[in-house]
């Protein structure tokens, strides 16, 4: 059942693809429509086979997503970048097309396909090189056979060698991998006509070696851009934020080293439980690291960096002491946008806590006043977690707090502490909001154990040695 409140979302976020397909529509229509312009571009039958092709296409994307990538299809955002990739194609490719003579191995696809396997998924990536290599065969004025064979191969070379790009110089080296396939390519055409190493073909190799660093150019320059405006953030980009030059990550090492150290032990928890349920481990690792920033306003107000000995709170009521505490998510949140962090990164920081109840302040209350004592005061202001990669970060930063308390810790131990804490969370509705299934929790929490099991083991007591 739809809650109220949530169904103008919905109408909207509806609203949204219907305009985003009719824009495609549209759009490919009118490429299929010009596709001999000026000549016969006005007739009836034209017109109507332009709108038959666009309507059939838009029509088994649409249902190739929804059925496929329900994620995608109902994120609007994320829809809007997909059609963007899609225009920007088309117009990159209609234009170039006007003004060029020698069209037999016009590169496009490689583009378009680069683009949705960095910022959006390698099994996208694959359909729209069907799909945007079929649309340009029939909209624009190149030999077929060729356009599509070299464009295909070129698209699948580019999602195999996109599989880990974590540099933005890497761009270069994966279309140097994809204009060594379209070679291959145009030396096998040739290879056919029995003309091997004849000027023409000479000529065609300099051409795709010409549009492929072209592209590879263009690409960079846009990238930045697509990830600003659609929040969408890369391995390259997370690569740079792991950096610790950041100016960030130095204040923290060197105002809160208690804090650093743990954001790091965090992200290595992260990490691995990520990466067992397919999650996004890099940006769990990344997001960890600025996760608890809010406690550079305050560092000496948190455990881990009082490093003398000396405590403040037993100076405060227990009341101002949890105000302290859940101050440092929203003062994270500001000091992230001071430096320009990510919306995702920003994301996590106000969610890692979810609306959790900071307990051991709230219990000193409870001793003070007694049981009529108003919990929301003693609660974070959320959000809860949205995503899998934010409900893991909120599971280590938890087990991991939690873990520095154990006498002992062995596997035995460690299993207890995290089935409470993780029962704890699910009991507090924590975990309502994001899209981790009870399988997967299952898999995070052996993750976890295993690699705080591994990090946390005891060393053997070596000897004094005699004086």
């Amino acid at each position: 059942m739809v809650r109220e409140d949530l169904q103008p979302r919905a109408q909207r976020e509806r609203t949204q693809r219907m305009l985003m397909g009719a824009g495609v529509l549209l759009f490919v229509a009118a490429f299929f429509f010009f596709r001999d312009f000026p000549a016969h571009a006005w007739s009836l039958g034209n017109f109507f086979g332009s709108v038959l092709f666009a309507f059939l296409l838009t029509l088994l994307s649409c249902v190739y997503l929804r059925s496929k990538h329900r994620m995608l299809f109902y994120s609007p955002s994320k829809m809007a970048l997909l059609v963007t990739i899609v225009l920007m194609t088309l117009i990159l490719a209609k234009g170039i097309d006007y003004f060029l003579l020698d069209k037999a191995f016009l590169l496009f696809v490689p583009f378009a396909v680069f683009l949705t396997c960095v910022l959006i998924d390698g099994e996208v990536a694959l359909y729209m090189a069907g799909f945007v290599t079929l649309t340009l065969a029939l909209c624009l004025t190149v030999p077929v056979d060729r356009f599509i064979t070299i464009n295909l191969v070129g698209a699948i070379a580019t999602i195999v060698s996109t599989r880990h790009l974590h540099k933005h110089k890497e761009v270069f080296y994966i279309f140097g991998k994809v204009f060594c396939a379209c070679a291959l390519v145009v030396i096998a055409f040739h290879l056919f006509q029995a003309d091997l190493w004849s000027l023409e073909m000479k000529q065609e190799l300099i051409s795709v070696c010409v549009f492929l660093l072209a592209t590879s150019v263009i690409t960079v320059a846009i990238l930045p851009i697509l990830e600003s405006v659609f929040c969408v953030m890369t391995d390259m980009t997370l690569m740079d934020y792991w950096d610790p030059n950041h100016p960030l990550l130095r204040r923290l090492s060197l105002e809160a080293p208690g804090t650093y150290q743990h954001s790091l032990v965090i992200g290595n928890l992260a990490e691995s439980a990520a990466q067992v349920i397919g999650a996004n481990g890099l940006f769990c690792r990344v997001a960890s690291l600025y996760h608890d920033i809010g406690k550079l306003t305050n560092p000496h107000y948190f455990t881990e960096n009082q490093l003398g000995g000396f405590n403040i709170h037993p100076l405060l009521t227990p009341l101002e002491s949890a105000q302290v505490i859940i101050a440092h998510v929203t003062e994270g949140e500001a000091i992230a946008r001071k430096y320009r962090l990510p919306q995702n990164i920003i994301d996590i920081i106000l969610q890692h806590h979810g609306t959790t109840l900071v307990y051991y302040f709230y219990c000193k209350q409870v001793e003070k006043e007694g049981k009529c004592v108003d919990a929301k005061h003693f609660r974070y202001a959320g959000p809860k977690p949205q995503t899998k990669e934010s409900a893991i970060i909120m599971i280590a930063d938890t087990i991991e707090a939690a873990s520095r308390s154990l006498d002992e810790v062995t596997e035995e131990t460690l299993t207890l502490m995290v089935e409470r804490l993780v029962s704890d969370r699910i009991n507090d509705h924590q975990f309502d909001q994001c899209p981790l299934s009870f399988e997967e929790l299952i898999l995070v929490k052996r993750a976890i154990i295993k690699t705080l099991a591994v990090t946390s083991h005891i060393r053997i007591k070596f000897p004094k040695k005699p004086m």
